[in-house]
């Protein structure tokens, strides 16, 4: 019998520079069943990646060994067991339930997987790794998103929903989680990001069928789903020292969105309007309204998922007939809203 470990790095903790200081007390704060939140520094030692050390740079191998906080799975195999089965099954535990995490507060990433064995000592034998890819460009309402005790808390409310979510007939919403997470990781060259993040909101809130696509649709059913009057920034999202404040609806960019996405699709020059014209004050000077568009778009994505979750919506979105049906009991058709639009003028 072995004790294994698959393990996936956190950011960092809240901090003095966040409005409350994460409480460690609460670790290791158990999120699932053999999954919790856990400080991991004692796994680690000097020696952890001494079987790499000729591989790796110093800084690669300096930021494997200083991972303090992680998402950790403890499971058992067996000599009768098949251990191969169960890594990658710990696998798919893990990576579901940090993309989950990432939906709540989305932040940097140092590191990534990790998975082997607890030796007798107590210590992280690795068996295997990712090279260290480090995430630093975040859309810039992120870049200072640490992980504060009410998103573990949140994380546990809602993770067994997401988790049968990922492995039900659900595709509508398993999509959009998709294209979230790897947007995420599409630091390189924005428009990728931007494209993945709006395919997102096109998996939940459209399908193929003519009463039910277009912009005109999506649009107004992301107003109606999530409240044209809510804010595009969350309360702490801002630090207090950035002033002034922003006052962004989702009515404000939400048409906005979709157009610079039908400037992508389409091939078209993006006007010089999005890059020029200032909408908010950042950590090291205006920001554009291009830029707030990717910060929208990313809450979008984010608070869509997470409300299907919350409040049991997610039979909804298992397909398109589904979808449908839910949009269109609510007179979110691209007749019925053509129709309103016409009465209002």
């Amino acid at each position: 019998m072995s004790l294994k470990i698959t393990l996936f790095p956190i950011y960092a903790l809240a901090g003095l520079t966040d409005r409350e200081v994460f409480d460690q007390g609460v670790l290791p704060f158990e999120i699932v069943p053999d999954v919790a939140v856990e400080n991991v520094t004692s796994l680690f030692d000097t020696n952890t990646f001494a079987w790499v050390r000729n591989e790796l740079g110093r800084r690669d191998l300096q930021t494997l060994q200083n991972v303090q906080h992680a998402i950790v799975h403890r499971y058992e195999v067996g000599e009768a067991a098949d251990g191969g089965t169960l890594d990658l099954k710990s696998e798919d535990l893990v990576r579901n339930l940090v993309a989950c995490l990432r939906l709540i507060r989305p932040m940097r990433q140092r590191t990534s997987f990790m998975r082997g064995e607890l030796t007798v000592g107590g210590k992280f034998d690795v068996k295997h790794f990712e090279h260290p890819r480090e995430l630093m460009d975040v859309p810039e309402v992120q870049k200072l998103f640490h992980l504060r005790n009410g998103d573990l808390v949140l994380l546990r409310a809602i993770a067994s929903e997401f988790l049968r979510a990922m492995a039900g007939e659900f595709w509508k919403f398993r999509m959009a989680v998709d294209f979230h997470e790897a947007g995420h990781f599409q630091d390189w060259y924005w428009k990728a990001r931007y494209s993945l993040w709006c395919s997102a909101l096109e998996s939940l809130f459209t399908s193929n069928a003519p009463e039910h696509r277009y912009s005109l649709v999506a649009t107004e059913r992301i107003k109606w789903f999530l409240g044209a009057n809510t804010s595009i920034y969350d309360p702490g999202d801002i630090p207090d020292f950035v002033r002034p404040r922003p006052n962004i609806s989702l009515g404000d960019v939400v048409s906005k969105i979709y157009a610079v996405r039908n400037f992508i699709a389409h091939g078209d020059r993006i006007p010089d309007e999005y890059f020029e014209r200032k909408m908010r004050q950042g950590l090291n000077g205006e920001l554009s309204l291009l830029q707030v568009l990717i910060e929208a778009v990313s809450f979008v994505v984010r608070k869509s998922l997470l409300r299907i979750l919350q409040n049991n919506l997610l039979d909804n979105f298992a397909n398109a007939a589904a979808s449908e049906a839910f949009f269109g009991a609510e007179g979110l058709t691209n007749t019925a809203i053509r129709q309103r639009q016409q009465l209002a003028r």
